[in-house]
């Protein structure tokens, strides 16, 4: 499909003779983990070569099944859905690397109510990248507007703005965008005002050259006891690895075998049978219950029933009839034999 087709269609990939460009302007600061997020990442191949680059760890979300195939087979880790229909830790990555589609977000179907997907991309995905971390944000010119600059300016420092190359900018009047996410948000009213003048064709914007006249430091990933990178859709194969590491029937066993003696949970007070009959029709010790020796189990089910009783009083010319709720407490136990008890 050609690039034109696509972009109607809302995807529009980094251009192939863009993105190297792009990666001169992005170094490694020092040795150890990072971590490289493409939450809109087609085919992958974009953030991939920034990530051989970087000698990253990439990551990707693609909605689109095909595209997301092909992304898997190239990337560390490639979710195949919606970006909002994932979970990932906050302030987990070093670069975000963010080439929203083209096109409208609408909210509850309230197309009065929608907003494009340059700003809620941007706006969502922020808060997985790590204070002093690299934004990398391709948007059409015209799309950079005054919530865009202001959002930019609030969360980044350090902002540099080009449009794409002379030849690729003729077709889609793109730009790309670098900055550094601030350890503490603040207001910078120039830097909003300069970026809103950018959108509007009112600053001058010099095209992206082969040879940056800076380069930024990407650093490492901040290491985390549980980093969060899934779908929050159970995916088949994802089960089958799971089951393939560590089966069910450790927590089969775990749920159908009673405790110990010594992990018994004791009461403060002795429970009287009141309490106990209570304890067994709420469900609470539904199960197997073993007798004091631990020789006999049972299977116990407690449930509890509403009956109403109906009676009639009359006085005189006036008859009352009265309805009267009584909870009524069951207990259905199996014995090892199969012979079921019914206490009531």
């Amino acid at each position: 499909m050609r690039l034109a087709a696509q972009a109607k269609m809302g995807y529009y990939p980094t251009p192939d003779e863009v993105t190297p460009i792009i990666a001169r302007y992005i170094n490694r600061q020092r040795n150890g983990l990072i971590r490289a997020l493409d939450p809109c990442a087609g085919e992958g191949t974009a953030v991939k070569l920034v990530g051989d680059h970087l000698q990253a760890e990439t990551y990707g979300i693609e909605i689109d099944i095909e595209r997301g195939k092909t992304a898997k087979e190239i990337l560390t880790k490639c979710l195949v859905t919606d970006y909002q229909n994932t979970r990932i830790s906050h302030g987990s990555f070093s670069l975000l690397w963010l080439n929203p589609p083209y096109d409208w977000a609408t909210r509850d179907n309230e197309i009065e109510k929608s907003e494009r997907y340059e700003r809620t991309f941007l706006r969502d995905c922020i808060p997985y990248l790590s204070p002093g971390g690299i934004l990398v944000y391709l948007i059409p010119q015209r799309r950079l507007d005054g919530h865009i600059a202001r959002m930019l300016s609030y969360r980044f420092e350090q902002i540099s703005v080009f449009r794409f190359p002379e030849e690729e900018y003729r077709a889609f009047k793109q730009l790309v965008i670098f900055g550094v996410l601030k350890k503490k948000p603040d207001k910078d009213d120039r830097l909003s005002e300069y970026l809103k003048n950018c959108g509007q064709l009112k600053a001058l914007v010099p095209y992206l050259p082969q040879r940056p006249p800076r380069v930024y430091e990407v650093p490492t990933s901040p290491a985390k006891a549980t980093f969060l990178f899934r779908s929050k859709d159970i995916e088949p194969e994802e089960l089958a690895e799971e089951i393939r590491k560590h089966g069910l029937f450790s927590q089969f066993k775990e749920m159908t075998t009673p405790l110990s003696m010594a992990e018994k949970i004791r009461p403060i007070m002795p429970l009287r049978h009141g309490h106990l009959a209570q304890i067994l029709a709420c469900g609470l010790m539904n199960g197997i219950v073993w007798d004091r020796d631990r020789t006999n189990p049972l299977l116990v089910k407690g449930v509890t029933k509403k009956e109403v009783r109906h009676s009639v009083e009359i006085q005189g010319d006036v008859e009352k009839h009265i309805e009267t709720d009584q909870i009524k407490i069951v207990i259905h136990a199996f014995n090892r034999h199969g012979e079921m008890l019914t206490i009531e």
